[in-house]
């Protein structure tokens, strides 16, 4: 058989067993699965890039494809062909489907990166975030004309992001992301670079957390997420302002809540939505369940309050759309233009910018009728406002190293307003702080600081350590925590004292790898004894004793360190010390 032939026969054969797969599942049935648990989307993505076959493509004259499902190693990908109302006419293809369908030869293919990573620096002081799943990143765009800023405000962090769902800033002055995918709320700094886990505390827990989707910051600063699976799924749990679960501020299923996706702050009372109890919850400030503010929408996403007290409800499922409420819950308006909602925020003009399935789209405050298409993207997800000049401290870094026998802690801010200080809090569990010291701030200034503070009352162990900074109002905020670890000495050892020369106060250090008796003496230069430091058992690990020479004269002494293990070991050391008065 001519091979031309039999390569026809086989793109056929390949072709037929391709629909098979694409035809047993609708096209709806796909999306609202990629929605209430993206785990199949990023499965496909992950597979599509291991067979290097594209991620997405972007056709055009509007057309938007995106891989959704692996079935049986195959890839298969949505297509959506109205970018206004993603449900409609779409179809689940193959590659090979999706090749033979489209001229991709003008198409913007994305193989499992950013298209253009060459993005403008991060300096404006106001800008709105919306996170991508395809790039797994977070885009910026201008909170007044709603244009695109910056494509990559938040790069892809590979490991740290898989499914970002929801971008806010919180009152530390970092940018929190919930993510569906890798269980947790991390951390990014203004410039998008990743500093971290923020919650849960300590890394996964899929007893707290598991498919989270929305978060939102109580008026204490205390964070709550939404959990749509595992042993917490229909609670939202609450976190103090270092990551700690504090428990649940919304209890499991509380007042009929189903699968939670977002949460809104009013003066009164908290609204939650559920995209299988079909409604927008209402919790007292406590999260005690009050009533159903809004019933019978169908998968209800992100939920606003207008400047005017009105509601702005994004609705997913068919009968889709944006939603108008005032605050008791009656619509005023339903606007159907664009469908498919995720996300809404609405501009200084009256408008509206929302997120679906294919973009970010602007429409009409009054009539709800299409002004554009903003930015095409398969997976744009909720809008958040944030503003950089209501941050009193901008801290960008905060680390912790072992250096010698003590924990050195350094920090960083970009901009600080009335900084009065930052107390350093120290704690042996990581949940019970106590104050071990205090630096000043620089007041208000817009130069990056650096400020760095030494915790020499350590021995062995684990210590957990965060800062408050206080305002000169008292107002303050924490830090997140920071871990250091302090090992055992390996050998026995007597430090120069410091400071040396002294008047009349100086620190003595001196390390033990086992429990000890210790005596520390000090003697004149013909060898009489004028004072002794100390005389008793230290356990393993590093020590500071003060000593206060007041009643010697000025002169050369020598201090000697005798240690005695429990096995009758002995250490013996002697150094100089001088006194100036």
């Amino acid at each position: 058989m001519n091979k031309y032939i039999l390569l026809s026969l086989l793109l056929i054969i390949t072709s037929s067993l391709n629909s098979s797969f694409s035809q047993q599942y609708s096209f709806e049935e796909l999306i609202i699965a990629k929605e209430t648990n993206p785990q199949i989307y990023i499965e496909a993505k992950r597979a599509a890039i291991n067979q290097e076959l594209p991620v997405s493509i972007k056709i055009p004259g509007g057309i938007l494809i995106d891989v959704i499902k692996v079935e049986n190693d195959e890839i298969l990908y949505s297509v959506i062909k109205n970018l206004l109302n993603p449900f409609s006419n779409g179809e689940i293809l193959t590659y090979n489907q999706v090749m033979q369908k489209y001229d991709l030869t003008d198409a913007e293919i994305n193989w499992g990166g950013m298209i253009n990573n060459e993005q403008p620096e991060n300096v404006a002081t106001q800008l709105l975030l919306i996170p991508d799943w395809t790039n797994d990143n977070v885009l910026s765009f201008d909170p007044i004309t709603g244009n695109l800023v910056n494509a990559n405000y938040i790069p892809p962090n590979p490991g740290n992001l898989a499914s970002p769902k929801h971008a806010l800033l919180n009152v530390n002055g970092f940018i929190s992301v919930s993510d569906q995918i890798t269980d947790l709320v991390q951390k990014f700094d203004t410039s998008g670079n990743y500093l971290g886990i923020y919650a849960p505390a300590g890394g996964v827990n899929n007893n707290i957390l598991d498919n989270l989707r929305g978060h939102a910051y109580r008026p204490n600063g205390n964070l709550l997420v939404t959990v749509g699976s595992g042993a917490n799924t229909n609670a939202v749990p609450e976190f103090d302002l270092a990551g700690n679960y504090l428990g649940n501020f919304i209890a499991i299923g509380a007042g009929g809540l189903n699968s939670p996706f977002c949460v809104l702050f009013r003066t009164s009372d908290v609204l939650v939505t559920g995209s299988s109890s079909d409604a927008a919850h209402r919790y007292d400030l406590n999260g005690t369940y009050i009533n159903n503010l809004i019933t019978g929408v169908q998968f209800p996403q992100q939920i606003i309050e207008l400047p005017n007290g009105n509601l702005a409800l994004a609705i997913f499922s068919t009968p889709s759309g944006l939603g108008i409420y005032d605050s008791n819950g009656n619509q005023l308006n339903f606007f159907t233009a664009v469908t498919g909602l995720r996300g809404v925020y609405q501009l200084p003009s009256g408008n509206f910018v929302v997120t679906n399935g294919a973009g970010l789209h602007e429409i009409d405050g009054t009539n709800g009728s299409l002004i554009r298409t903003i930015y095409a993207s398969a997976n744009l997800q909720y809008i958040s406002l944030v503003d950089y000049s209501t941050i009193p401290v901008e801290l960008v870094s905060f680390s912790a190293n072992v250096n010698g026998s003590g924990v050195e802690l350094n920090w960083a801010t970009a901009t600080e307003t009335n900084n009065q200080g930052f107390e350093i809090e120290r704690s042996a569990d990581g949940f019970n702080f106590s104050q071990i010291g205090y630096v000043p701030g620089f007041g208000t200034t817009t130069e990056p600081k650096s400020y760095s503070y030494t915790d020499q009352s350590v021995t062995s162990g684990t210590y957990y350590y965060r800062l408050k900074q206080i305002d000169f109002d008292g107002s303050f905020t924490y830090s997140g925590v920071v871990e250091a670890e302090v090992a055992l000495p390996t050998e026995f050892s007597l430090e120069q004292n410091y400071p040396n020369p002294f008047n009349p106060a100086t620190k003595i250090e001196f390390s033990l790898p086992v429990d000890a008796q210790v005596k520390i003496s000090v003697y004149n230069l013909v060898g009489e004894k004028v004072a002794e430091v100390v005389n008793e058992d230290f356990t393993a690990g590093n020590h500071r004793i003060d000593y206060n020479a007041s009643q010697l004269t000025s002169g050369v002494y020598l201090y000697k360190l005798e240690a005695v293990d429990v096995t009758g070991n002995n250490y013996t050391s002697v150094k100089k010390m001088t006194l100036l008065k």
